[in-house]
């Protein structure tokens, strides 16, 4: 069974001046299921001639070590292969270097479950755009991927809420975790999704853990992978939860509540006596 890959970058920003030729452009790419990331880039004339590459592992292990040498124009060109050494589930972070300064650094994290890769197209350009300053671009997609989401559900008063939820990866547990208004964990869970990519876990907020009253915010992850992280709050009282009113429940009360002022006021009149 295939499983996915989805990559994000960061790069820092940083105002200097720079030569016309002046940076590094990068190009990635991962095949849908394939075991291999290819790296296709450019750097300027002020760059080191040799460009260096390393992959560290979720656990911060140093997984593959390499060098590039461009050719007469700057560019350059690798692929790297996903097994091996990696057999880590979760995030790796590439780094590549041409020469000192931000101009020739690019950082980009690659989340990676069980060696595979989805179809990713990503660029980087880090070349500037004016004399007195430069901008690095930056875009990245993957097709067919949107990500992780979930939902609270929850009847006022009700001892338990239900998380419900939805990922393109139907193949990688998702793990919630509780986190108390004072910071404390007080539950953790992993929920296997359906083929059709929804999941659902019924919550109880019942005992000594659950005690503060206050806003409880509920996570949900696969790997590191922003996309792949979601939150929702959940207001617990007294052992149980009470759902926000929205606009339609907030106007029936107050219906409501005039209504009884109303025929209260109607019931003490025609009780007055006449005089």
């Amino acid at each position: 069974m295939l499983f996915a890959v989805t990559m994000v970058t960061s790069m820092s920003l940083q105002s200097t001046a720079f030569a016309a030729d002046a940076g590094m452009t990068i190009t990635v790419t991962a095949s849908d299921g394939g075991d291999q990331i290819s790296i296709d880039g450019y750097s300027g004339s002020a760059a080191d001639k040799t460009i260096t590459l390393n992959v560290i592992a979720p656990n911060g292990n140093v997984v593959t070590v390499d060098q590039i040498s461009k050719d007469g124009s700057g560019n350059f060109a690798t692929s790297i292969s996903t097994g091996g050494t990696w057999t880590q589930d979760g995030t790796y972070t590439i780094n590549i270097r041409a020469g000192s300064g931000a101009l020739y650094a690019a950082s980009f994290d690659v989340d990676v479950s069980g060696g595979a890769t989805s179809d990713t197209y990503l660029t980087i350009d880090n070349t500037g755009t004016s004399d007195d300053g430069y901008t690095t671009k930056m875009q990245s997609s993957t097709e067919g991927s949107t990500g992780l989401s979930i939902s609270a559900d929850a009847v006022e008063g009700a001892t338990t809420f239900t998380i419900n939820g939805t990922t393109d990866r139907t193949e990688s547990a998702v793990s919630i975790k509780v986190i108390a208004p004072n910071g404390n964990i007080v539950s953790i869970d992993q929920l296997s999704p359906g083929s059709d990519g929804t999941f659902s876990s019924d919550i109880g907020v019942g005992g000594p853990m659950w005690s503060q009253d206050g806003v409880y915010t509920v996570t949900a992850e696969q790997g590191d992978a922003t996309a792949y992280q979601s939150t929702v709050e959940v207001e617990i009282a007294d052992g149980a939860v009470i759902p926000e009113f929205g606009t339609i429940a907030s106007l029936v009360l107050i219906v409501a509540i005039s209504s009884i002022i109303v025929l209260s006021a109607k019931g003490r009149l025609s009780l007055t006596p006449k005089l």
